[in-house]
């Protein structure tokens, strides 16, 4: 097919492209722009690229450098209003884009908004293949091969955007439209083919509309806190360093490199001298000299000679290799482990790992003074803060954008497994509350909003039960017992009801033994949903008090498989289907490929088997919680539910913003009932009647602060200076027993009056 492609140099031209999408029906589009963040205030779109069938492709220049005769007596604004009112806002035209989260949020933010049917190929083709590369440039090379060659187009990545030549840049951009274009179609009739549209149409580009608004909305940041962060991080990364290099071994290793490095930094001198001089280069040989004599004398001037005397740099892979392992001048601990390559084979590098050093904690005999800590314990420490710092206080403070808030990029297919991916920040990765506070500190909510969280409880496990329909776990959910706990009361034959009260009672003499015994069994629990081996579960479950051998970890499963039969029976299941099929098939109809179930490396085929009981429980799970972000989204827009904007999610959970007259027990009480079933049967053909999908609320002034709802409550308190937190708790212990089910009965008043009354 031939392509037609050119730039459009005057707004009659314009109007021309606007008939045409609106004859065609169709628009593919594509920005190019000077890479800036979306929310920046430098942030420019450099030219808008659009395809209204195969072959065609018009570049319409907004702010390229060679634009500025382009737009006589009109705008690159105005003209791109025109276009976006015209055919992205007409509800007859089909849009069509690789990625088109991004490109919406770019014609959003000129206030033009989208109506009407979007297809979305990288989308399309992800649910066709999770194993595959997403990217436009990938599919042409395998689906559009007399094409591949477009990529030249991009040759010179060291130039801007906005400075590339405007006629290769638009030859480009309408390469990227037209084959979006093309196979964008191709995907989408393939997913009906499949059996993929329904899971497409109604969960993966509702879900993709909602998580564009949470980038929009973003995370207000509390850059003062940022600062005053910066400086205790680095406060105590000198700390540790400090006391790191005050140890005897780390001093003698620190002599050693210091003297190696002057040793051989005099040999290459006096290497330079004696050339020089054979060439009678007399004045290159007196500066040489002159060095030679200061570096002798211990006077270090320039920066190569500065590096003489640096310290041990306790990041460096080469040097703690060398301190941890050498004989003559380290720590001289025994090599118990090897690096791996990206084929997972092992290398002859041994490795510096933090389960390697935490192993090697037992031959650690450098303990300081007060016997606290050694090298081992400190340098983990250390690693822990710099990881801290680097990734989330200066990290995230790099991140903030014109308007004062970071603003994630949630990636529906940036995994194989179907959960969520996030990035600029990873904001699945965002340490608990309970092992960093500080990080989740520096988001706040808008002035006098709060942040309204809501997750599932356990949700993995309840989807397990359910697939398995296990009786006993099944009941155990539905009467509100704390599963690990009852998990641990069956395996050493207690009463759940006599044991539930010496766990809710931290003074009884046995509280720490129930406690242990519970997390023993929450630890064997979700080892079954990742289907782990006994080897891996022994591991899990050893502390260095108390190792646990593998023939116990294998005790330990046999235990589970006798008190919840039925799991068994489903792993098998699971085993043989992804055994005959190359894939397992979640609630929502998403397959995981595992051509690897075929191979003959016993290891590889062991971990496709495993897949095949993970991956349907863990993708439902992140579904569930997906689809009813897109029911809650659809009922704030329909007003059926207070205004609230979603701005973060991990996994099974959602982080919105709210005033706080709205956080009431109507409110609650409406978001969990979409979420413990969120209309699956009329979408999916499935529900979850037979296990309560239970959900955690939380209330908070910043991310960190994790207030569990009061039913009720007077949420104006928390905005107040003299909020008592005490007080808070002491409210709460007289509403914590009453069940979110029972909120229609118990606090009638809320029920019979709308939210917009308040």
């Amino acid at each position: 097919m031939k392509t037609r492609y050119h730039i459009i140099k005057s707004y009659s031209e314009l109007e021309k492209l606007v008939e045409a999408c609106l004859k065609t029906g169709y628009a593919s589009v594509d920005f190019e722009t000077n890479a800036e963040p979306i929310y920046n205030d430098t942030f420019k779109p450099t030219i808008l690229s659009v395809t209204f069938q195969p072959g065609s492709g018009i570049s319409i220049p907004l702010q390229h450098f060679e634009c500025s005769e382009s737009h006589i007596n009109k705008t690159w604004l105005e003209w791109l209003t025109y276009f976006g009112r015209n055919v992205i806002e007409n509800p007859n035209v089909v849009k069509i884009a690789w990625n088109w989260k991004f490109d919406n949020q770019i014609f959003q933010r000129y206030n033009i908004y989208s109506r009407g049917t979007v297809i979305d190929g990288m989308l399309a083709k992800y649910l066709l293949n999770e194993e595959r590369p997403n990217g436009l440039k990938d599919m042409v090379r395998r689906f559009l091969p007399e094409f591949s060659d477009y990529e030249k187009y991009d040759s010179f990545d060291s130039i801007p955007w906005s400075k590339k030549p405007l006629k290769k840049l638009c030859e480009y951009g309408c390469m990227d439209t037209d084959f979006t274009f093309r196979l964008s179609i191709f995907f989408e009739s393939f997913l009906i083919k499949k059996g993929f549209y329904n899971l497409y149409r109604n969960l993966i580009m509702p879900a993709s509309k909602v998580l564009q608004s949470a980038e929009k909305n973003g995370l207000p940041f509390d850059v003062e806190l940022n600062v005053k962060l910066r400086e205790k991080y680095n406060n105590l990364i000198n700390e540790y360093n400090t006391k790191l290099r005050s140890i005897r071994t780390v001093q003698r290793y620190q002599n050693y490199i210091i003297k190696k490095r002057k040793e051989d930094y005099i040999e290459t001198l006096e290497s330079e001298i004696e050339e020089l001089r054979e060439e009678g280069k007399d004045r290159q040989v007196k500066t040489r000299e002159q060095k030679l004599s200061r570096i002798i004398a211990g006077e270090y001037t320039t920066k190569a000679e500065l590096k003489l005397i640096e310290e041990v740099n306790f990041s460096s892979q080469k040097q703690m290799v060398d301190l941890l392992y050498n004989s003559n001048h380290g720590f001289k601990f025994p090599v118990i482990a090897y690096t791996v390559d990206k084929h997972k084979k092992p290398t002859n590098n041994p490795s510096t790992a933090e389960d390697t050093l935490i192993k090697l904690k037992e031959y650690d005999k450098s303990g300081f003074i007060d016997n606290k800590s050694g090298f081992i314990d400190t340098l983990l420490d250390l690693r822990g803060v710099q990881t801290i710092n680097s990734t989330f206080i200066v990290g995230l403070g790099d991140l903030v954008q014109s308007d004062g808030g970071v603003h994630p990029t949630f990636l529906i297919h940036g995994t194989v497994s179907g959960r969520l991916s996030s990035r600029n920040p990873n904001g699945q990765n965002i340490p608990k509350t309970m092992v960093n506070p500080d990080v989740k500190l520096q988001f706040i909510p808008p002035k006098n909003q709060l942040f309204l969280s809501y997750d599932y409880s356990q949700a993995e496990l309840r989807i397990l039960a359910h697939l398995a329909n296990e009786s006993t776990m099944l009941e155990w959910f539905r009467t509100g017992k704390d599963i690990h706990l009852a998990s641990a009361c069956k395996k050493y034959h207690e009463d759940y009801n006599e044991i539930i009260k010496i766990y809710q009672d931290e003074q009884h003499p046995e509280y720490k033994l129930w406690k242990k015994r519970r997390k023993e069994s929450k630890t064997i629990n979700f080892g079954i949903v990742y289907e782990q081996s006994a080897g891996k579960l022994a591991e899990s479950l050893s502390t260095p008090e108390e190792p646990v051998s593998k023939e116990e970890g294998q005790q330990f499963l046999d235990e589970f498989f006798q008190t919840f039969p039925k799991i068994k029976r489903f792993i098998d299941r699971q085993h043989k289907f992804m055994e005959k099929h190359g894939y397992c098939v979640s609630l929502f109809g998403r397959r995981r490929r595992c051509p690897k179930v075929y191979s003959e490396n016993y290891g590889e085929y062991l971990e496709a088997l495993r897949q095949s009981t993970n991956a349907p429980v863990q993708s439902a799970a992140s579904d569930m919680a997906l689809f009813a972000s897109v029911i809650v989204y659809g009922k704030v827009k329909k007003g059926e539910l207070p205004p609230m904007k979603e701005v973060n999610t991990v996994h099974d959970s959602v982080y919105q913003f709210i005033l706080p007259k709205y956080i009431t027990p109507d409110t609650i009480y409406n978001i969990w009932d979409i979420c413990r079933n969120p209309s699956t049967k009329e979408y999916f053909g499935f529900s979850i009647d037979d296990v309560d999908m239970s959900m955690d609320f939380t209330i908070g002034r910043n991310m960190a602060e994790e207030l569990p709802y009061i039913p009720g409550y007077d949420y104006n308190k928390l905005l107040r200076e003299d909020f008592d937190i005490d007080e808070y708790y002491r409210e709460y212990n007289k509403y914590r027993d009453i069940p979110i089910s029972d909120y229609p009965k118990k606090f009638k008043k809320y029920f019979k009056e709308s939210w917009r009354k308040r």
